[in-house]
Formats: C-alpha cells, structure tokens, sequence
C-alpha cells in the first residue's frame, strides 16, 4: 500500500513539474509597437508585420527597402508607376498561391557579452502550420543601408544602439487571407495577427 501511495505522489509530483515546464517554454504574449528585453539580452520592439503580394527590392538607403509595394512608397509617382516599379524592383513570390510576409523590428544589445540577431522569427497558421523561412536585413540608422544578413550580424557588448531589422517570409496565400489565427514569434514573443 506504501508502494502505491509513493508512486501515486511521484505522478504527481512528475505531472506538476512538467505543466510547469511546458508553461515556461511557451512564448510570452506582445503587442506591436511595445518594446520589451529578453533573457538574453535583447532590447526590441516589433514595428509592423504586413501581408503582401509584392515589397519593395531596390537595396540601398531606400526607405521602404522590403516594405509592401503600394502608391505611397518613395520610389513611386515621380518617376514610376506603381507597375512600372513592381516590375523593375519589386519583389513577389515565385507562386501566384503564395504571399510575401514583411516584417520590421527594432532591436539592441543590453547585454554584458555579444549577441547574434539572426531571427526571422515565425509565422505560425491555424495553431500548427509553421513558417520560419526568411530572408533578414538591417541597417544602423535611418540614413544607413540596407545590408542583407544570411548569417545574421553579431552585436558587439556595450554597443547600445539601436538597428532597424526587416525580414520577409513567403507562405500560401491561405494565411494571408482566411479568417483562421495567424500568430508570429520572434525573441520568445508571439504576436497575433488575426
């Protein structure tokens, strides 16, 4: 009976333990435009995450570098149409069934060692279809430009300032537009979108 009456506590015991792993493992909740410093040292806040049929290719110091196309960018009305532009710079899906996820944050070193950023981070569809596919960018400031980072860029200790990262993500044109929860983690913070 003492068997039982050990092994019924160590179930227990076991189960409580590991609810409570599995709730520090799950991402914490974030809004855009919040700023918030992970474990490691990452100073950030997420700027915007769009849904797109094409962004933004022209490199350099342009503003809307990987931004969605639209009438409203620069490089736009003087002397480009918004088709002339997405044709000549524009970037879009190899896929008419698929669409471009642009995503833009800010982030710094808090941290007393260097740090690596090289998050895309993840697009999470219909709790379980997941997308972390991407291409990430950065510059220093906002007359800086535009550096792609296939490795990421280390972040050098007591080099406070802060980079605007953008990242750019392809997924089935179901994500983009089905009315199904759309979430996206970076950092250890999930966001949702829909």
């Amino acid at each position: 009976m003492k068997f039982f009456k050990k092994l019924i506590a160590f179930v227990v015991v076991a189960a409580v333990a590991f609810g409570v792993m599995y709730l520090m493992q799950r991402p914490k909740q974030g809004e855009i435009g919040e700023t918030y410093t992970t474990k490691s040292g990452i100073e950030f806040t997420l700027n915007a995450v769009e849904f797109a049929d094409a962004i933004d290719g022209w490199g350099g110091a342009n503003d809307d570098f990987w931004k969605p196309l639209d009438e409203n960018n620069c490089n736009i009305g003087g002397r480009y149409t918004l088709e002339q532009y997405a044709l000549a710079h524009g970037l879009k899906p190899k896929s008419d069934d698929d669409r471009i996820v642009y995503v833009s944050y800010t982030a710094k070193n808090t941290a007393k060692n260097d740090i690596t950023i090289n998050d895309v981070g993840e697009i999470n569809y219909d709790n379980g279809y997941e997308y972390t596919e991407g291409q990430l960018a950065y510059r220093v400031s906002a007359e800086g430009v535009w550096q792609e980072l296939p490795n990421g860029i280390t972040i050098k200790q007591l080099d406070s300032e802060a980079r605007e990262f953008r990242a750019y993500m392809i997924v089935p044109k179901e994500v983009a537009e089905s009315d199904k929860p759309v979430t996206y983690t970076v950092f250890g913070y999930e966001f949702e979108l829909r």
